[in-house]
């Protein structure tokens, strides 16, 4: 009867123990419920706030797990486990934390199963400090690390909000999408193709290709390569060297992708000098990059937040070449026929978490 009795507490403990593991799903989930629903979930669980502490903008805070107290017939469950909750502004990330190789392992695979995926996994010539695991609009961040002689595995998850179509309008919308992944997710497998991105000289990138050969062409150059998110810029427009269109002559002349300030590819000059209600400066022939309008043109169109590169029909001569400022005026006077080639938009830096 005792020994019943033993295997019925232990299979209890067992239990507890198990069920203060947080689940990939349970994480998952965690990241769309309110903070004080959150906060029930943890202490059902044993998880009790340590504290909050400041890193630059993010607050971060701590809830550490407690376990059973140590009984006669039971032992305390050894593992460390923490979670927490890290917010900068609007959005936030849940990092859980265990001392259990097994733990960590396991919620990987749950993620796999669920469809999260890294394209380096199983690369060995690639010895990264972490691994990403994407998946619709969920990432998640898998590390290992040494703190004070114990070893820490560690998993970050983030849900990212991306906007729904009745708020897609502009350009600059476009800067939410931080991911192939998230494109993917949005726009449909279909009308997102990966590429290689051909800058001057031998340098590439990859890069993202939206709705490719179509007036709404988008390429998105990627900081993180290896991952294919944190948006470097977005390009609208032009003539660019993708792997995929080996064709040097082929352009977009026209895209429908328009600035909020109204200023889109394939614009003529005259409807952009009309716009911005001033006299418009950019790089002639004989400037490092000819076409570009400087960023401190005046009027009504601010020139800061993106590159406008103009092309031009007939500005192969040698008073354009050895020029270099041109303004708009002079140069359609002279019968230049000048439009607007290629946008080049860069990510803000408030507001957007890649």
């Amino acid at each position: 009867m005792r020994k019943i009795i033993f295997v019925f507490f232990w299979i209890a403990f067992e239990t507890i123990a198990i069920g203060q593991q947080l689940s990939a799903d349970k994480l998952l989930d965690m990241l769309s419920v309110t903070v004080s629903k959150l906060e029930s979930q943890l202490l059902n669980k044993r998880y009790h706030s340590s504290g909050t502490e400041l890193n630059g903008d993010t607050a971060v805070k701590t809830y550490q797990y407690y376990p059973v107290k140590k009984s006669k017939k039971m032992e305390t469950d050894s593992v460390s486990r923490k979670l927490l909750r890290s917010v900068l502004k609007e959005t936030f990330t849940l990092t859980y934390q265990t001392t259990s190789a097994a733990e960590y392992t396991g919620i990987i695979e749950a993620l796999k199963k669920d469809g999260f995926y890294c394209e380096y996994e199983k690369d060995s010539t690639i010895i990264p400090a972490s691994y990403l695991y994407q998946h619709e609009d969920y990432t998640a961040n898998a590390s290992i690390k040494e703190v004070d002689s114990k070893v820490w595995f560690s998993i970050t998850f983030y849900k990212k909000i991306l906007p729904v179509d009745r708020d897609l309008h502009y350009a600059e919308d476009l800067l939410e999408f931080t991911s192939h992944e998230y494109l993917v997710y949005y726009f449909g497998e279909k009308n997102v193709k990966k590429d290689i991105y051909y800058f001057a000289g031998n340098d590439i990138v990859k890069c993202s290709v939206l709705f490719i050969n179509t007036k709404r062409q988008v390429l998105f150059i990627w900081k993180d390569g290896l991952n294919r998110r944190k948006l470097d810029n977005l390009l609208f427009g032009g003539q660019h060297k993708l792997k995929s269109q080996q064709d040097p002559d082929k352009y977009m002349a026209e895209n429908s992708w328009a600035l909020k300030s109204g200023v889109h590819a394939g614009m003529p000059l005259f409807e952009l000098r009309a716009m911005n209600e001033k006299n418009i400066a950019f790089c002639g022939g004989d400037a490092v990059n000819p076409g570009l309008v400087f960023p401190e043109s005046a009027g009504k169109v601010d020139f800061k937040n993106a590159d406008v590169i103009l092309g031009c029909m007939n500005c192969s001569d040698d008073k354009f070449l050895s020029t270099k400022i041109m303004y708009a005026d002079k140069a359609m006077q002279d019968g230049r026929i000048l439009f607007v080639l290629t946008i080049v938009l860069y990510p803000v830096a408030a507001g957007i978490f890649q």
